[in-house]
């Protein structure tokens, strides 16, 4: 008897408005296995990352310990991009654009004028000039524009998550270095979408986010989840009724996926329950690493080693485990993700022995190799969700095969327009863009010469990888030799 094909937008039902979505399996393609038995191409998928990093240190000569020697294939490693070589090495799936920068007072399209925290940061994420000294972007950013263009029918038409959930100093706020997503507001203007900054909201939302339970199943599954039970544990007759119609390597790759999950599960119940915490869903196994506090300092003498940080390490892994989850089984096709915030102040002194925050290395300790330290440890978060991404199949090649990845960085080294100083953090000349995966002939494993050109075309040069053809803000475009 012929097993009939499997919808690509099945869940695995369960109590508590529980929804268990599955990856891609043999059942749900056609003969080949490179399209839906149903029809319609295997979907592609847009991750865009920030981190609020320059690649040097002020008055260092040594403008950045990222970029490759030579262009093309087989580049070389330096400090910062070390980690590329971890995670059965992912330099294949990564490609490196350099020699980017975004231009200042007012001098060509995407470009910033004053005050470069605030100034430079929006035509960064936009493509929008800022005129002024605002860190608010003009503009819809990438993952909206993508998610409107090919979001429609997912669970999710976009996901926006935070890994530094707090400011860290005390003497100050964010005044919006902490929004990286803007979606039109219909009025012709746009406003800012937040990222969630709880890793447990974020993974109770992938699994119960679909038809909000009614409060009465809404505390039952509150009490089962509190009893350590797994979202697997509450799907189970359903999975029971599906793993027999499978084929041997469908049934393979299925329980690879709940593998997936109890690790996920197991990795949060590891993280000490948060007592601050108040955006979480449902009370669940674990809670969210205990938000820092502040520091009165930039680092130095009297710099509280302890504060200003919320173990970012674990909860960019569990972020970057939900996106790995979200793209697998098609909940989303756009993720944005903020991992620190522009002009960032978390505590790095837990993985560099720097007492400083993540931006004040770059201006007191004034070293390239220094601040390349705190590019090595954010360039890992990046890659281990390549490597996961990589190592997930899907029809004929795997996730990553269908997807296109991009990491930014707040500002390249080079010359400080407002002072005219040379070799400076403030600058947005010699700027480094860091992307992965090969939807739609997305090129991997190369440095590539930006030739000048604005580190939006390389956003551009995504967008078209996933099919979204369109220029983002004011800057149009791609970069050569990217697709």
């Amino acid at each position: 008897m012929a097993i009939r094909a499997l919808n690509r937008r099945t869940f695995l039902r369960g109590m508590g408005g529980v929804a268990v979505a599955l990856p891609t399996l043999d059942i749900m393609l056609n003969a080949h296995g490179d399209a839906l038995a149903g029809g319609g191409t295997l979907s592609s998928h847009f991750f865009i990352g920030f981190h609020g990093q320059a690649l040097g240190g002020d008055g260092d000569p040594q403008t950045d310990l990222y970029r490759p020697d030579a262009f093309g294939p087989d580049y070389d490693l330096k400090l910062a991009t070390m980690p590329l070589a971890n995670y059965g090495d992912v330099r294949p799936d990564v490609s490196i654009v350099s020699n980017l920068r975004i231009p200042y007072n007012n001098s060509g399209p995407g470009s910033w004028n004053t005050g470069f925290h605030l100034g430079a940061f929006p035509p960064l994420l936009c493509g929008v000039s800022n005129p002024d000294d605002s860190s608010y972007c003009r503009g819809q950013t990438a993952d909206q524009v993508v998610a409107a263009a090919i979001g429609a029918g997912t669970t999710f038409d976009s996901l926006q998550y935070q890994v530094q959930p707090s400011w860290y100093l005390t003497d100050s706020a964010p005044y919006g270095r902490d929004i990286m997503s803007y979606r039109s507001d219909g009025m012709g203007g746009v406003m800012p979408v937040p990222g969630q900054t709880s890793p447990r909201a974020a993974y109770m939302a992938l699994f119960t986010g679909f038809v909000p339970p009614d409060p009465g199943d809404a505390a039952e599954l509150s009490r089962e989840l509190a009893r350590r039970r797994s979202v697997l544990d509450l799907v189970r007759g359903n999975i029971e009724r599906l793993m027999p119609r499978l084929g041997a390597a469908d049934q393979t790759r299925m329980q690879r996926h709940f593998d997936e999950i109890r690790a996920l599960e197991q990795r949060l119940a590891a993280i000490p329950p948060d007592a601050t915490a108040d955006c979480m869903m449902f009370a669940d196994p674990g809670g969210d690493p205990p938000i820092g506090g502040n520091n009165s300092s930039n680092g130095g003498d009297g710099f509280d080693v302890d504060a200003g940080y919320s173990d970012e390490d674990a909860r960019a892994r569990v972020f970057s485990d939900l996106v790995h989850m979200a793209f697998t089984c098609d909940l989303s096709r756009s993720v944005a993700m903020l991992y620190t915030m522009a002009q960032s102040h978390m505590n790095v002194n837990s993985f560099t022995n720097i007492p400083y925050d993540q931006h004040e290395v770059g201006h007191s300790v004034a070293s390239t190799a220094a601040v390349s330290q705190i590019l090595a440890w954010q360039l890992d978060q990046f890659a281990y969700l390549v490597a996961k991404l990589r190592d997930t199949p899907e029809g004929t090649g795997s996730v990553l095969d269908n997807s296109a990845l991009v990491l930014l960085y707040e500002a390249g080294h080079g010359l400080d327009p407002a002072t005219g100083d040379e070799n400076r953090t403030h600058s947005t000349e010699n700027m480094i863009v860091t992307v992965a995966g090969r939807a739609g002939g997305f090129v991997s494993g190369e440095h590539i010469d930006g030739q000048g050109m604005h580190p939006v075309h390389v956003i551009n040069s995504a967008m078209r990888a996933v099919g979204v053809d369109a220029d983002l803000g004011e800057v149009v475009g791609t970069i050569p030799g990217l697709i």
